[in-house]
């Protein structure tokens, strides 16, 4: 199977995201707040470093729109974190599952894509997985929940909203603005429990930035080269297994055969739907 550029991104950024979600949940030492604030100014700093060593104007075109993309950015990163560092790891993963549903959702309202009935069927085997995966986890509040769900719909609002602005403008400039914007926020939240990071820490926090720094440029470029949002975000389910293997090597968990079913399912349903989409484009070029 010939994989388009969008997916290739995707996979790549999929890898990426998962082992700083990883390392993140490795350092519980440090708030959520603290994370954001660490992964946005590192992030920030290469984005700004790489531009001008590449000559590229810092000054986005697009820039109203970017200012929306790294505020909604702000609140999945900020949602995101936080359950993060107080949920279980393979648990607080499966609600950012949910952000290829909420993007397939407003892919359709706002970008007026087509989504047809099988991809709607593919959508929904993804989840039953989820479900059956992580089954229903007494330990989440309501507060946990909600902000959970806040995570999985502010993170498809943002594959949408990244789509609209195009191509106008580089990668790193949408993603320099977003980096600029949380680390203000966050700086702003942390300055009453400010504690300096120690020497393996500082590295440790280093290496999540520049780890979080290449999944991020990876999900914006497939983003803006890919045709159809709805298509290419699916491909994000692959972090269910991504995760699962994390867990198994860096946090002890196991998986029963609900989990075993569930990501059978997930992998059913992400086969389904990238066959279908690569037979269609097939078809379309023939004609």
């Amino acid at each position: 199977m010939n994989f388009s550029k969008g997916a290739k991104y995707i996979l790549i950024s999929t890898v990426f995201f998962t082992a700083m979600q990883a390392m993140i949940k490795a350092m519980p030492q440090y708030t959520s707040f603290e994370h954001v604030f660490f992964r946005s100014l590192i992030g920030l700093i290469l984005s700004v470093g790489v531009l001008s060593k590449m000559g590229i104007p810092l000054r986005a075109k697009n820039i109203k729109m970017i200012i929306v993309r790294s505020l909604v950015g702000c609140a999945s990163m900020f949602s995101f974190f936080y359950i993060l560092t107080t949920i279980p790891f393979g648990t607080a993963s499966s609600f950012k599952y949910m952000s290829p549903i909420f993007a397939t959702i407003f892919a359709a309202i706002m970008l007026k894509e087509k989504i047809e009935f099988r991809q709607w069927i593919y959508l929904i085997i993804c989840f039953t997985g989820i479900l059956l995966l992580k089954g229903f986890d007494t330990r989440i509040s309501t507060l946990d929940l909600l902000i959970g769900l806040m995570a999985g719909i502010s993170g498809g609002l943002l594959i949408v909203i990244i789509k609209k602005i195009g191509n106008d403008d580089h990668p790193l400039v949408i993603l320099q603005y977003f980096m600029l914007v949380t680390t203000i926020l966050s700086f702003m939240v942390i300055i009453p429990y400010w504690k300096w990071p120690n020497l393996n820490d500082a590295i440790a926090l280093l290496s999540i930035g520049v780890i979080g720094f290449v999944a991020q440029y990876y999900f914006t470029k497939s983003i803006q080269v890919s045709e159809e949002v709805g298509s290419i975000s699916i491909l994000r389910y692959l972090e269910v297994l991504f995760a699962l293997i994390a867990g198994y090597i860096w946090f002890d968990e196991t998986y029963s055969w609900q989990s075993t079913m569930g990501i059978a399912l997930i992998m059913a349903g992400i086969l389904l739907s990238f066959t279908d989409k690569q037979r269609k484009l097939k078809y379309n070029k023939t004609i």
